[in-house]
């Protein structure tokens, strides 16, 4: 049950609170402040209404995490707009059908991914905007030159210049969409899923007092924001508090997040198993795999490369390796935790508390926001796929019936995840019935699309896609009875295999492209309907 205001009601507090305080930065390049962030806001609103834009329009953000992206959210939802996050790693052409099915009429991209995308095919389009640049990159019916009066637009409005008091966000109902996030790009079924204004504040209420999110201190967000945990996590819950939100927006590779930890120093670092293990690999060298006798003097160590001030660790989306859990955890005394979550919850489902880890598990559930049933006979002892009913399920998918009735039916929504939940609400999974891979960046990765273009390539019959330590790898059953009438032996067939990876590769984002295959002779085990027994191949 909400007992919160409305998260930009929050939001629109902070920002009075924090006027002249430190907004956004992006990592060693320009800040803003909260009132600079009010203006930005206000302005958009002002360009947008005189395009003739109509509360409910869509305006996509196709961009790398950064000051101007987060902004152009809190535009959107502040002023009763829909906020569309779309992966920048997904390819141009994703990028334009996606556009296209959220009926976006703004788009805020990059340059290069622009460069190979067809405006004429964006009919709906009225204006792209470059996030690094700020710069109209293409525009319809006069809107590029409305975005260049933006700031007579607004100094016209304010003629004394905004005032604390004068940064107003809109009423909308808490059941109201807006933000619309698609689960993936290469796909003919496209999955926008529709977070309402309930759904997030749900998370702030949820999220917020379990982590040392703290009034004006520093934050770094190291997230993708076009997933619902960096967006939720690194934007909404921050700026909602006055925090000072410094934005990576580049890989996170150990040398990097270093430095960035060292000048913010932040109480909270959020991120991906892999990120937690190249970063302790980095700082700790070859004693991480030899701590005993030197547990203190390595978290030290640890602690001391954070920043400082590093209160907790967080890690979703993927199982951490056993072995670093315990490393981790156990030996070095690491304040670690996990948690679960969905795009279709904004993300939350559960997370740890510090100094009660309990291992293999996700944390505990929030009852407070969300009910949890397991569809088991034995919900603690017998695994059976997770349910969840409450402020935090979302409202379906975009134009997409069929889907949306596949998994939400009389409130509960089908995560299509494997668990148990114990007595004390805490969760554990044992599988993803989804089967989707977290690649070293966060991105999400799903093996079916990958798949599908695969199988269509010469001379394959059927294929896994899988995840081995970090790279991403295809089973592939050739079609043998092809091949040999076409007279190909074994090093035309392994030309062909590659040849088929480089094409594949072609049509994929980077983060899902395969890095190796390996050929397999016999069909796949099938389940009776004729699906393959994912769990037997690893």
């Amino acid at each position: 049950m909400i007992k919160i205001d409305n998260f930009i009601r929050l939001f629109e507090g902070a920002v009075r609170d924090s006027w002249d305080r430190p907004a956004l930065t992006d990592f060693r390049k320009s800040t803003i402040t909260y009132r600079e962030l009010a203006e930005r806001i206000e302005m958009l609103d002002l360009v947008w209404k005189r395009a003739g834009l109509r509360h409910g329009a869509k305006i996509a953000i196709n961009t790398r995490p950064c000051a101007l992206g987060a902004s152009v959210f809190y535009a959107a939802v502040c002023k009763g707009y829909v906020a569309v996050q779309l992966y920048n790693a997904f390819t141009p052409a994703d990028t334009q059908r996606l556009v296209a099915h959220s009926d976006s009429r703004i788009l805020y991209t990059e340059k290069r991914l622009f460069d190979a995308m067809d405006f004429a095919a964006m009919p709906q389009l009225l204006c792209v905007i470059d996030c690094m640049t700020g710069a109209v990159l293409a525009s319809r019916e006069g809107v590029g030159e409305l975005y260049a009066a933006g700031p007579a637009m607004l100094a016209e409005a304010f003629p004394a210049g905004m005032q604390p008091s004068d940064f107003r966000v809109a009423d909308p109902d808490l059941d109201d969409v807006c933000a619309i996030l698609y689960t993936s790009g290469s796909t003919g079924n496209p999955k926008g899923v529709m977070l309402t204004y309930r759904n997030f504040t749900a998370n702030v209420q949820g999220i917020r007092p379990g982590f040392p999110f703290y009034k004006w201190e520093n934050y770094l967000s190291l997230l993708p924001h076009a997933h619902s945990f960096g967006l939720t996590c690194d934007v909404v819950i921050p700026l909602t508090l006055g925090m000072h939100v410094t934005v990576l927006g580049l890989p996170p590779v150990p040398v990097t997040v270093h430095e960035a930890m060292m000048e913010v120093q932040p109480r909270i670092f959020y991120g991906v198993p892999l990120v937690f293990v190249k970063y302790a690999e980095y700082v700790l060298g070859p004693d991480i795999h030899h701590p005993e006798g030197r547990e203190q003097e390595l978290h030290d160590k640890l602690m001391a490369a954070m920043g400082g001030k590093m209160e907790v660790l967080v890690t979703g989306g993927s199982a951490i390796p056993a072995e670093v859990e315990s490393l981790l955890v156990d030996k070095l005394k690491v304040p670690f935790v996990t948690g679960y979550g969905l795009t279709e919850l904004a993300p939350i489902v559960s997370y740890g508390k510090v100094g009660r880890y309990i291992p293999k598990s996700c944390g505990q559930y929030l009852p407070e926001i969300m009910d949890l049933r397991v569809d088991s006979p034995d919900p603690e002892m017998v695994a059976g796929e997770l349910y969840v009913k409450g402020d935090v399920v979302f409202k379906g998918y975009y134009k997409n019936p069929e889907a949306t009735a596949a998994v939400l039916s009389d409130g509960w929504f089908r995560t299509g995840d494997i668990g148990t939940v114990d007595r004390q609400g805490n969760v554990f999974l044992l599988g993803r019935s989804k089967n989707m891979i977290l690649s070293e960046s966060g991105e999400n990765v799903y093996p079916e699309e990958i798949e599908v273009i695969l199988n269509g390539l010469p001379y394959v019959a059927e294929s896994i896609v899988l995840q081995r330590e970090h790279r991403i790898v295809a089973l592939i059953v050739p079609q043998m009875d092809a091949l040999d009438r076409a007279g190909i032996g074994a090093d035309g067939l392994d030309a062909i295999m590659r040849q088929n990876i480089v094409a594949l590769n072609n049509k994929l984002p980077a983060y899902s492209a395969v890095n190796e295959f390996e050929l397999r002779f016999e069909p796949f085990a099938k389940t009776p309907k004729g699906s393959i027994r994912r769990f037997m191949y690893k």
